[in-house]
């Protein structure tokens, strides 16, 4: 793929695409919301900070449908869980950041380096919440690959879709992934 940068109108249409999926997939599947696909994506299409932003806005749509739709358990012990997936996806976000930028390029072997760095780190990042706040059953090796499964089918997914878009709508999409400034 080839690196340019998209205008900041093209930037917030794409994430708000990735923001409308995260509220989408938020109210169908619950608690299996692939934060590390779209930390990736918006890693590989749009400045840090701006990246940051919108993944910030990805985690409060989700806990937004969690909590007012889903009926989430409005206790301090879920609010410390939802706030530990904030930290853990800007984390997993950055690190996908900083693989793509030593990789120098967003073609789908760095992007596919970038998913699997964001997951560990996204991963190991609520394996140490869940060490204080409760949890840890749910990083059993069946239930982490079930999460990886659905992030990689997300991730495809999203790729694919990200693809028609900039094919089909180039004005309002870009016609490739962009790279990040710092």
């Amino acid at each position: 793929m080839t690196t340019q940068s998209l205008s900041g109108r093209a930037e917030n249409i794409w994430a708000a695409t990735l923001a409308s999926a995260s509220v989408l997939g938020s109210w169908i599947f619950a608690c299996m919301m692939p934060f590390t696909a779209i930390g990736v994506l918006l890693a590989a299409t749009l400045p840090v900070r701006k990246a940051m932003t919108w993944m910030a806005g990805v985690w409060i749509s989700n806990q937004l449908v969690g909590f007012l739709i889903l009926d989430y358990p409005r206790t301090l012990n879920s609010f410390a869980h939802g706030g530990s997936m904030l930290v853990a996806s800007v984390a997993g976000l950055l690190v996908a950041h900083q693989v793509l930028k030593m990789r120098k390029d967003e073609g789908l072997l760095s992007l596919g380096m970038a998913f699997v760095a964001a997951f560990v780190a996204y991963e190991a990042l609520l394996y140490v919440a869940a060490l204080y706040l409760g949890g840890i059953a749910n990083f059993s090796a069946d239930i982490v690959w079930l999460i990886a499964k659905n992030d990689m089918i997300w991730f495809a997914g999203l790729l694919a879709v990200r693809t028609v878009l900039t094919r089909a709508l180039p004005r309002f999409y870009a016609p490739q992934l962009a790279a990040r400034s710092a």
